[in-house]
């Protein structure tokens, strides 16, 4: 299994290695799609930016939903704390 983790996360490296290594000399060299390649590229640091924010704002509602649900789990228990106390007397 760790084996596999590596041969992948090395194939992962020498892909972005070569993709990164392939874009920079074409965008040197001044070729007919470098506006486009720009455009991708800003497209995609665009959507991690993007991709960041959202996952902030899921963890805000996550820890609200959290909240919520311990809070209304504390009201009940405590009523039904009140609630033992009430037949005991």
């Amino acid at each position: 299994m760790l084996g596999a983790f590596h041969r992948l996360s090395k194939l992962i490296i020498i892909f972005s290695a070569v993709v990164s290594g392939w874009t920079s000399i074409i965008l040197l060299s001044n070729t007919t799609f470098n506006l486009e390649i720009k455009e991708v590229i800003n497209k995609m640091y665009s959507n991690q930016k993007n991709f960041i924010f959202n996952v902030k704002e899921l963890s805000l509602l996550l820890l609200k939903d959290a909240n919520e649900r311990f809070s209304e789990d504390k009201r009940e228990n405590n009523q039904i704390n009140n609630n033992n106390n009430d037949f005991s007397k």
